[in-house]
């Protein structure tokens, strides 16, 4: 759907009036980005005499990062199929009882649906920020910068991300599936947070 597109497309797509891409799909291309930036430090570190010692761990890195960015990619165009199918949903017929209890059960399944890519999002972009402290300290210097991005970019998303799983969250009637999801996000929250501050302090220190 928006992967396949020019990055000026895609972008000029989430300035339009248009219902997609959302920011769900937006934090899924920020968490991307964040990510392909760890990749970037790993790649300018492979190969370096320099580095060798950390070679082993590297590419065990770099097959994460790739494969977690693989996912996220997927997450920006799940995100706005998702968001789509609350269209169907709006259409239902409401007039009697029966039509009104299925939409509402329709409803619920898709706010269950919508929620479930930012979330991952969130999940991917903690898996790929707990890498960066290692790519800051043990990488090329020459690129701590880039791993300072990585990091900044990755929480970016993740508290972008939150936004979303939470305002499904609001309207979701299941009351254990709100308190399961609601503590998971914060955990997330409160784990990258203290991750991207280590990464900064990293990187402020080098300069």
């Amino acid at each position: 759907m928006f992967v396949e597109k020019t990055l000026e497309e895609y972008v000029a797509a989430a300035a339009s009036g248009a219902e997609v891409p959302g920011g769900g799909s937006v934090s899924g291309v920020i968490a991307a980005l964040g990510t392909a930036m760890g990749e970037m430090v790993g790649n300018f570190t492979a190969g370096k005499k320099k580095y060798a010692d950390f070679t082993e761990e590297l590419q065990e890195i770099l097959t994460a990062l790739s494969a977690v960015r693989q996912k996220l990619l997927v997450c920006v165009d799940r995100d706005a199929e998702a968001f789509l199918k609350f269209n169907e949903v709006y259409a239902m017929p409401k007039t009697t009882e029966d039509e009104k209890a299925a939409r509402t059960a329709a409803m619920q399944n898709c706010l269950l649906g919508a929620m479930q890519p930012p979330l991952e999002i969130m999940r991917l972009s903690l898996e790929a920020i707990r890498l960066v402290p290692e790519l800051a300290q043990k990488g090329n210097q020459n690129l701590i910068t880039d791993a300072g991005v990585a990091a900044i970019g990755l929480y970016g998303a993740i508290r972008a991300a939150r936004y979303n799983v939470l305002i499904n969250l609001k309207w979701l009637k299941d009351e254990a599936e709100v308190e399961a999801r609601t503590n998971e996000v914060r955990q997330i929250i409160e784990d990258a947070s203290c991750i991207a501050a280590s990464v900064e302090d990293i990187v402020e220190n080098a300069l």
